[in-house]
């Protein structure tokens, strides 16, 4: 059984807990060569957002500036954001270059801590309100995942000083003593929960240092249950509420507030706590996952997504399915199956990774539609898109979290987050066991990990998933040793094949796990049935949905919701991992309604396209064939919509003349 010495699980590291409470582990020295779609993708976030020096030196300057006081803005939130992101990337690419962007990006943002120990995007007089401590979260969290890259100790060990300064200042202004502000007084927006996210940065900080004061400071925010309106936490363990129900339906903030729990749990033990993320993690898959991975058909908030995102009525202007809450979720996912174990929580990661996510990722350089109409903004692409649509319409009609900075640029939350949903492909891709190595993702290439007993382990995948279910294992241990390999059957797969070294083995659902004695050059193919499937949509009659928002009051009150008669009128497509949609750039229409030959069991017989195929690059490309005779052009949800604007209208439900 593997005994655990990575670096970033010994003693005095934010991880060092884990050991004790997870079923899996991240290999910190792991190395990737991907090829595909992923790299393409690491490739463009590096290249083109993370090697920006501007971009830091612009967001380190907004804790100088401090233009966050006069209405209670998040523009403090951007540099930890994207310093997380940046650290998830540098893991898988190991670049010199953006290392020391990084390093030079800490010391600026070193130089702007005051002489209370404040790193904030507030000044002293008008600190403690609006998203002030959220954006010391991620200042606390960029921090802390920099040092997970770092060996430059010296450096390290200011960056504890430096947060420890930081917290000792909250923990003097925010408690239960009298003189102190609670904790749900220090923002006027969603009761407090975002507030209460600090939770998470908290608890790693007393990981690293084990100093019992942050300790105590997290036990007075997790007592404080999340919100004003209700402990968040006896809510989950409860379970007799979804998530959509709960006072405040905030999806990022809640998700990243459970996180803050988990880690609450990690260095206590309480199995309780445990639980409660685990009902709320499930209750989120089951009740507001959409079939691109994401959430929140009303803007950014958990409202019922599952059974309402094919509804006319239940859209808001084409803001739905926040790229903020597509990587908080899929960073959720990754914490819940480290913890777990279970192979549920990886199929969730790659549905949002190939579908939602890479849908966000820029790769056009457009400019969204909104901002140009904004006096005084220097006019540039952001990198990611900020909304997900489903039904007919367009990517990039507004930028999420939007906020003008002193210089005339601009950037958005949704921006900034984009960079940590990659990094997490790599993370997640591969990850450790007690007795072996558990492989989640197909992407093609080269991953170099270690056996329990620490011998060097290549494994050389060779494949075109998504797009196909072939793949090709080749088990390249530096030297024979006995280990298990357990490979993820994903959860869309109906019928799975897999052979060792030529032998036939019967597939078992999850994890499939393969103990033996390996040696270099044993093989392992595995082939996943790619049956295009036919999604009908869920009907739900009524319900009730806390979204109705009364900003004054911070207060979200309920609110009926009826299906509308055009909700069963709609029809996806899922073929393996991919989404697929209707792109205007094909010659179609997709707000036309359409009549597919389909068959009894719900499948349909896709023709499958070359590549060049259409007038764009895609990851996939085919023909549905129609009634009538005709046949509509579809491709993968990420590939469609590039262009942001009407050009390339698109849709995920198309419209259909019957149920």
């Amino acid at each position: 059984m593997r005994e655990v010495k990575m670096n970033q699980y010994q003693e005095h590291s934010a991880n060092y807990k884990r050991l004790e409470t997870d079923s899996l582990f991240v290999d910190f020295e792991q190395r990737a060569e991907f090829e595909g779609c992923i790299e393409k993708a690491f490739r463009f976030i590096h290249d083109e957002q993370l090697m920006n020096t501007a971009l830091w030196k612009r967001f380190a300057a907004q804790f100088r500036d401090c233009i966050d006081s006069e209405k209670g803005a998040w523009r403090g939130e951007y540099w930890g954001k994207m310093m997380r992101g940046a650290c998830f990337v540098y893991a898988y690419t190991r670049d010199d270059a953006l290392y020391q962007i990084l390093e030079a990006t800490i010391e600026d943002l070193l130089t702007t801590q005051d002489g209370q120990g404040r790193i904030s995007s507030f000044r002293p007089d008008r600190e403690l309100f609006g998203w002030d401590l959220w954006c010391r979260k991620y200042v606390l969290l960029g921090m802390q995942y920099f040092m997970e890259i770092s060996e430059n100790e010296a450096l390290n060990r200011r960056l504890v000083e430096s947060m420890c300064r930081q917290v000792d200042y909250l923990i003097e202004k925010i408690g239960p003593e009298e003189g102190k502000k609670h904790i749900f007084e220090t923002s006027q927006t969603w009761q407090g929960l975002n507030s209460s996210t600090i939770l998470e940065p908290v608890v790693r900080l007393y990981s690293i240092t084990g100093e019992k004061r942050y300790l105590a400071f997290a036990q007075y925010i997790v007592s404080c249950g999340g919100t004003a309106l209700g402990n968040l936490i006896e809510l989950a363990l409860e379970d007799r509420l979804a998530p959509y129900q709960y006072p405040v339906t905030k999806a990022y903030e809640m998700m990243s507030f459970f996180e803050g729990v988990l880690e609450y749990y990690r260095v206590t033990g309480e199995e309780k706590y445990k639980r409660a993320v685990l009902n709320f993690g499930r209750r989120v898959m089951e009740t507001d996952i959409t079939i691109i991975g994401s959430a929140g058909c009303t803007h950014e908030l958990l409202d019922h997504s599952r059974v309402r995102q094919s509804d006319p009525e239940a859209l808001s202007g084409g803001v739905m399915q926040e790229t903020c809450v597509t990587v908080t979720w899929m960073k959720f996912c990754y914490q819940l199956l480290l913890i777990s174990g279970e192979a549920a929580f990886a199929d969730c990661m790659e549905q949002s990774l190939y579908n939602a996510y890479l849908g966000a990722v820029n790769t056009g350089k457009a400019l969204d539609q909104d901002t140009p109409q904004k006096e005084g903004y220097i006019l540039e692409y952001l990198h990611f898109d900020s909304y997900s649509p489903l039904l007919p319409g367009t990517r990039g009609k507004r930028v999420g979290g939007l906020q003008q900075m002193k210089d005339g640029h601009y950037y958005g939350c949704c921006a900034c987050i984009g960079a940590a949903g990659i990094g997490l492909a790599h993370k997640a891709a591969v990850l450790c066991s007690r007795d072996g190595v558990v492989l989640n993702f197909y992407i093609p290439g080269t991953i170099r990990t270690r056996t329990p007993e620490g011998t060097a382990l290549r494994l050389n995948i060779a494949t075109e998933y998504p797009a196909d279910g072939a793949v090709r294992i080749a088990v390249m241990p530096e030297q024979e040793e006995t280990f298990s390999l357990a490979l993820r059957i994903p959860g869309w797969c109906k019928a799975a094949s897999l052979w060792v070294n030529g032998e036939e083995e019967a597939v078992v659902c999850g994890y499939h796990t393969l103990t033996r004695r390996w040696k270099a050059g044993d093989t392992i193919q595995l082939r996943f049935e790619m049956e295009t499937c036919a999604i009908r949509p869920v009907p739900y009659g009524r319900d009730t949905v806390n979204t109705e928002m009364d900003w004054k009051a911070d207060r979200l009150s309920p609110k009926e919701i009826v299906e509308s008669p055009e909700n069963r009128l709609h029809i996806a497509f899922r073929r393996g991992p991919l989404i697929l949609a209707a792109d205007a750039r094909t010659g179609v229409d997709p707000a036309q309604p359409v009549d597919p030959l389909t068959g009894g069991d719900g499948t349909v017989k896709l023709r499958l396209l070359p590549p060049g195929a259409v007038p764009f690059k895609t990851i996939l490309a085919a023909a549905l064939p129609l009634r009538d005779g005709r046949e509509l052009i579809l491709v993968d949800y990420a590939s469609a919509g590039k262009t942001l604007r009407e050009d390339s209208r698109m849709a995920a439900w198309l419209p259909v003349l019957s149920d």
